[in-house]
């Protein structure tokens, strides 16, 4: 089965993914990980990104200022659904290929899809987990873990769905805001629940 894992800023997501799939014994995609490689000099993103905005977020040598398109995409929500259409059906190609070239004895797959339910991409797949963490949590970790601002975390919890929302749209929560052990117990148990 196609799994998707989902949550908020700093939720856990990367980990409880982690965790699954060594857990299922197959292969982990990270749809971040993809949306950077598909930016970079050379990729079909780039290409149709030039295509849409010129040079508008690109440094002098012809890579994409992250910063500035990051800073734009909060804030014009325009500039963001057109990044989108760029980038979400090159990703889904992407992982309907590995998909279909997966080995034969692997039944499964997990993909991290930070905004799965704000791009509306939940029915491609089997199931759909939520990591979650209440927001008061995510202020005080995101902080420690990467020194932003309390407007800056706030900026970027506006862009996404509430995670009390997302919550709402699945049977499968990882609630990840205790301990490390706990989290690891809920998903020995969800992969119980999963393949059974």
């Amino acid at each position: 089965m196609k799994i998707a894992v989902t949550g908020g800023l700093g939720s856990g997501k990367s980990t409880v993914s982690k965790l699954l799939a060594s857990s299922l014994q197959c292969e982990l995609i990270n749809t971040d990980q993809l949306c950077r490689k598909q930016l970079q000099p050379g990729a079909e993103g780039l290409k149709k990104f030039q295509e849409v905005f010129g040079g508008r977020f690109l440094h002098p040598d012809g890579t994409v200022n992250r910063q500035i398109l990051r800073e734009v995409t909060f804030k014009d929500q325009r500039i963001k659904s057109q990044l989108e259409a760029i980038l979400h059906p090159i990703i889904s190609e992407i992982v309907n290929q590995k998909w279909n070239q997966r080995e034969g004895s692997i039944e499964h797959l997990v993909i991290e899809v930070p905004l799965l339910y704000e791009v509306q991409w939940q029915d491609d797949f089997d199931e759909c987990i939520v990591v979650y963490l209440p927001e008061h949590l995510v202020y005080e970790r995101v902080a420690l873990r990467s020194g932003l601002s309390f407007e800056e975390i706030r900026s970027i919890l506006q862009a996404q769905m509430p995670i009390e929302e997302k919550r709402t749209h699945t049977q499968f929560i990882v609630d990840n805001s205790t301990t490390f052990a706990s989290s690891v117990l809920q998903v020995a148990y969800l992969v119980k629940t999963l393949v059974s």
